[in-house]
């Protein structure tokens, strides 16, 4: 009996080393597969044929196969693309041509050329005419120059002051002043308006109410040019008789006796030039009452001098 105790007792410490290697080969193994992991997957390799190539576990397998697999092989034979480094010449030569491109582009379009103008203050003067004397007709935007359009429009005849405006993309805007006749002036048949201040220009169309002044030592005289000025006082006296006396239909102006009408009663009166028209007149009705009364008749009544009024038969 002891002999089978000690029997087992050594099969026992047997098993137990035995279970004791077994344990410690299995934690070496957990321990192992713990900090060592090994990809799945090998590294596609290369082959002759694109289509002779098989990846990982097949051509379709799970892992490392399918269309990533397919793009993979693609990109093995795409040409790389040469790297560009941008230097600051290249950046100044292509901002260069863009704006080349873009100055092109604006000159070249033709939204930006004049074609017309946006007028205000003409009445008298035809728009055409002031458009066409501006000189930007079919211009492009980038060369109109508002002062040079004032000047040019200002040469028009009958135009006294003008205001340019310039808007993006092609509008110009212009405000004309224009000269306001008071009576037309007729020098070798030819007819004139002047304004208040004595400015003459080009009558343009027949203008009810203007007093008409004859000018009767013009014969033979070349024309006056437009712009060319006539004698404020001559208008101012004009100007004064006609309010004295409405009817008045035509006065006349010469260089040596100034204004003067033919009188109804068959006599021409002579009133020089000035704003003393009233003073004159009065002397004028005095002289004529007088004249009358005594039975005479003159051919000629002159109060342009009113220290010296005078009559001739």
């Amino acid at each position: 009996m002891a002999a089978n105790l000690t029997k087992s007792s050594r099969a026992e410490q047997v098993r137990r080393r035995r279970l004791a290697q077994s344990r410690r080969r299995y934690d070496s193994a957990v321990t192992r597969s713990s900090s060592t992991v090994r990809p799945l997957v090998s590294r596609p390799r290369r082959a002759a044929g694109l289509g002779t190539e098989r990846v990982g576990r097949g051509a379709y397998g799970r892992r490392g196969g399918g269309v990533r697999g397919l793009l993979a092989q693609l990109a093995a034979y795409v040409p790389a693309v040469p790297r560009v480094t941008l230097t600051w010449r290249m950046a100044s030569l292509f901002l260069c041509l863009l704006l080349g491109g873009m100055l092109m582009r604006l000159m070249t379009d033709r939204s930006m050329f004049i074609d017309g103008i946006n007028l205000g203050g003409s009445a008298l003067v035809p728009g055409e005419e002031i458009y066409s004397q501006s000189g930007i007709a079919g211009q492009h935007i980038f060369w109109v120059d508002p002062a040079a359009v004032q000047r040019q429009v200002m040469d028009v005849p009958g135009i006294a002051g003008a205001v340019v405006s310039v808007e993006w993309p092609n509008t110009v805007t212009l405000v004309v002043t224009e000269r306001i006749p008071v009576v037309t002036w007729i020098e070798n048949e030819r007819t004139w308006w002047v304004d208040a201040d004595g400015n003459r220009f080009r009558a343009r169309q027949d203008l009810p109410g203007l007093l008409p002044i004859m000018v009767d030592d013009s014969k033979g005289k070349t024309n006056t040019p437009d712009g060319a000025a006539v004698p404020a006082a001559a208008i101012h006296g004009a100007l004064q008789l006609r309010e004295l006396r409405p009817n008045i239909e035509l006065l006349h102006y010469d260089s040596l006796n100034g204004l003067s009408y033919q009188d109804g009663r068959g006599w021409r009166g002579y009133f020089g030039v000035g704003t003393d028209m009233p003073q004159k007149l009065a002397v004028y009705e005095q002289l004529t009452e007088d004249l009358t009364a005594r039975g005479i008749y003159p051919k000629k009544i002159s109060v342009e001098n009113l220290d010296a009024p005078y009559y001739t038969k």
